[in-house]
């Protein structure tokens, strides 16, 4: 008989056959049942060896079955961990074999066969220590092109997100080309460094672009805050806008809080001891056309007849005020202190009516 199971009932054949069989299944489902985790395969791997550790005794130390056992022991172990944890698999196969001396007894059937199989065992074992080696060296470096590839990926996404709303980024990552929207209520903000121009000759470049990032940085805080999307800065001015390409229900409203917010932070952003700076913002409600513009170095960008609007109603605006036009003054009046500024002419539009944003209703009582 080529193998020797301890005792030659037939139950116990079948039984250590069918563990055999089933084992491999469970263990592959047990892997993926925890999302192929790292400790799940690990478990996996020691309790092959464990139990190889008990057929070796099932099969009496038959050279060739066990021999099969262990290579595959071998191979799992070096391709998981490497050799340390090969060594601990090793550890567990030799727990196995003393619960499979204890459970099935010391039937021990020396084998009879010639010295030159010993030695082809003994070989084809070296070898697969060596594949098993190489390949676990290979898997280290597979992972870690992985991790650095996840790393690149993470940058890319967080570069995309700071340059692109998020609503834009998958469409872009999908290839959609053309990305226009258009929106039909939404409001924009523009605000304005007053007298830019001599204060950034008396700060000089260094000084003038930390103060823009001080500032800036302040305004961009408070738009994340109050769900406020950031369309881009132009020198010395901030574009933002309220509902694009998020939808948001009280835009008008959270455009306002933005405007009050980023006079707050031009008060808290000094310029010298007795100076801080100084914006003046304008605001105006009503349809937008969005979209990625250009090849390269391309941006998200608002465009149309609302953002003209609002551009010249901040114009219109004084130091460190915010003027609104007519179409955001009626959606917001009730829940801000408003004080009519007059009828002013626009460029392209005509006459509208503008009103001075004071502060939220709460800060007027």
């Amino acid at each position: 008989m080529l193998v020797s199971f301890p005792g030659d009932d037939l139950p116990t054949r079948l039984a250590i056959g069918a563990l055999c069989l089933v084992w491999p299944h469970v263990a592959y489902w047990l892997a993926r049942s925890r999302g192929g985790h790292r400790k799940a395969e690990a478990l996996n791997v020691l309790a092959d060896s464990l139990f190889g550790g008990f057929l070796a005794v099932a099969f009496s130390f038959r050279l060739w079955p066990v021999t099969a056992m262990y290579t595959t022991g071998v191979i799992n172990a070096l391709l998981f961990g490497g050799p340390r944890f090969l060594l601990l698999g090793l550890a567990a196969s030799g727990v196995g074999l003393l619960g499979g001396l204890a459970f099935l007894g010391g039937q021990v059937h020396p084998d009879t066969e010639p010295l030159a199989t010993i030695l082809s065992i003994i070989a084809i074992l070296s070898y697969v220590t060596l594949i098993g080696t190489t390949a676990y060296r290979l898997r280290v470096r597979q992972r870690e092109t992985r991790a650095a590839l996840e790393r690149e990926e993470r940058k890319s996404q967080d570069l995309l997100a700071n340059v692109f709303p998020s609503a834009v980024v998958p469409r872009l990552r999908s290839g959609e080309s053309p990305i226009a929207d258009q929106f039909a209520d939404v409001t924009v903000i523009f605000a304005d460094i007053v007298e830019f121009t001599p204060l950034s000759e008396r700060l000089g470049p260094k000084g003038t672009v930390s103060l823009l990032n001080e500032l800036f940085g302040k305004f961009d805080l408070a738009a994340a805050r109050l769900r406020v999307e950031k369309i881009e800065t132009t020198g010395d001015g901030y574009l933002a806008v309220a509902g694009a390409p998020d939808p948001l229900d009280h835009h008008p409203q959270a455009a306002a809080n933005f405007a009050l917010a980023a006079l707050e932070a031009a008060r808290a952003t000094r310029v010298s001891e007795s100076g801080h700076v100084q914006v003046r913002i304008g605001i105006h409600t009503g349809p937008v056309f969005a979209g990625v513009i250009a090849q390269s170095r391309f941006h998200y960008k608002i465009f149309g007849e609302t953002v003209n609007t609002a551009s010249r109603v901040q114009a219109q605006s004084r130091p460190g005020r915010i003027l609104v036009s007519e179409s955001t003054y009626k959606r917001i009046q009730g829940m801000c202190l408003l004080e009519e500024h007059g009828t002013v002419d626009l460029k392209g539009h005509g006459p509208m009516r503008t009103y001075w944003l004071v502060s939220a209703a709460s800060d007027s009582r």
